[in-house]
């Protein structure tokens, strides 16, 4: 099965099919010089890896059933229901995951509100307007209501108090309320200062669970590629968010005009790809290079194998001519190689999602400015009104 990064063709004009490159078939090239076969490769019709449907095997697993094809790989996960009717020789393990975009950045003019969480923000606006309150009737020394709320509001700003502390009482009232506004002014400024310099972005789809629950909503639905291993796999798990999602998971044809399998780039915000991790990650690249979020959580983890005709001749040799290629590590220098040609091709090409630290821009800051010019705004108008109000009392008299 053609895929890129995996297992690269082209076809010539006499319809013959040649490799370019990719990580197994290299594995094939290295088959063939060390059992000295030659080999003809063969693309399937359906262009699936293989599943039963109305009580045949599609795909390459169907052609090496019905003795159409030697042997099969491209990724090719072993299961159950497939090694009922074809032999496999495995080479590598493979866990299957999810894949979502990352969350856009949170709007930046809100950065003002961006350190503390609601319940926070309301807490403090509770206690700023009923604590001087409060601490005018339990004061020993007397104070006026406006001077103690001047007073005590100053402190958030780091202001120091319009009154001398003498009694005990009033001192530990007024020591408790002083910790408390350094403590929260330092952490505001702090979160304030490393929001705005290293952006925030929205809280994503991060794990199966957070994934099922959008999915039992209606805000996430789930795609994975036409043929493969995965539904079965969803389905038979033990997880119960994994077999609910499966209900709800479309098959799609991956397989492009440049007759390879390619992993979808442009899906849209509310889609979890679900598929191969290490093909994920030779086809998106990591941060900050790619937009996308590969899950650190793992659906289901399976062995990758060539598959072989039940009365295929040549099967111990295969297999051990396979097991010396795992032994010695050429395989995996292979899958190295890929992944450093990746992303040589990401630094190159593509632009860093900026996810990291930056300078402050004047719309980073147009948050505290538009609160800054409102209210400014609103102060200008009560003075305005005030002073008509005064005019006019002034007129009456």
């Amino acid at each position: 099965m053609p895929m890129r990064h995996i297992m690269e063709i082209k076809t010539d004009g006499n319809n013959n099919v040649n490799f370019t490159g990719g990580v197994e078939a290299k594995l094939i090239e290295i088959l063939s010089s060390k059992l000295g076969f030659d080999y003809k490769l063969i693309i399937p019709d359906d262009k699936e890896w293989g599943k039963m449907v109305d009580g045949q095997w599609t795909g390459m697993i169907g052609m090496v059933h019905r003795n159409e094809a030697d042997i099969a790989l491209g990724d090719l996960t072993v299961s159950g229901p497939r090694f009922k009717v074809v032999d496999f020789v495995p080479y590598t393990m493979e866990t299957s995951t999810f894949v979502t975009k990352i969350p856009k950045a949170m709007l930046k003019s809100a950065s003002f509100v961006m350190p503390f969480q609601w319940p926070v923000w309301i807490t403090s606006i509770f206690l700023f307007i009923f604590m001087p309150i409060f601490f005018k009737y339990l004061m020993v020394k007397k104070i006026s209501q406006s001077r103690m709320y001047m007073s005590m509001i100053g402190n958030i700003f780091n202001q120091p108090l319009s009154f001398n502390v003498e009694n005990d009482i009033d001192r530990i009232l007024m020591g408790f309320w002083i910790w408390y506004a350094v403590l929260l002014s330092s952490s505001y400024t702090a979160l304030l200062l490393s929001s705005l310099t290293v952006p925030l972005n929205e809280n994503g789809i991060r794990t199966i669970k957070d994934l099922a629950s959008a999915v039992s909503e209606g805000k996430y639905r789930c795609v994975t590629n036409k043929g493969s291993a995965n539904i079965d796999m969803l389905n038979a798990s033990v997880n119960e968010d994994l077999r609910f999602i499966e209900k709800h998971t479309a098959e799609e044809d991956w397989f492009t005009a440049e007759d390879a399998v390619i992993a979808p780039t442009d899906f849209d915000d509310n889609v979890a790809v679900l598929g191969p991790k290490w093909f994920f990650l030779l086809e998106y690249g990591e941060p900050p290079q790619s937009d996308k979020y590969i899950f650190e959580e793992t659906v289901g983890f399976g062995s990758i194998g060539i598959a072989v005709n039940k009365d295929f001749c040549c099967i111990n040799n295969l297999s051990t001519t396979v097991l010396w290629i795992m032994d010695t590590g050429i395989f995996k220098k292979f899958f190295d190689e890929a992944i450093y040609k990746t992303r040589m091709h990401f630094d190159s090409k593509h632009h860093a999602i900026p996810n990291g630290l930056k300078s402050l821009s004047i719309s980073d800051l147009l948050g505290p400015f538009i609160l800054f010019g409102g209210g400014c705004m609103l102060s200008i108008l009560v003075f305005v009104f005030r002073e008509l109000i005064f005019h006019f009392l002034q007129s009456i008299q």
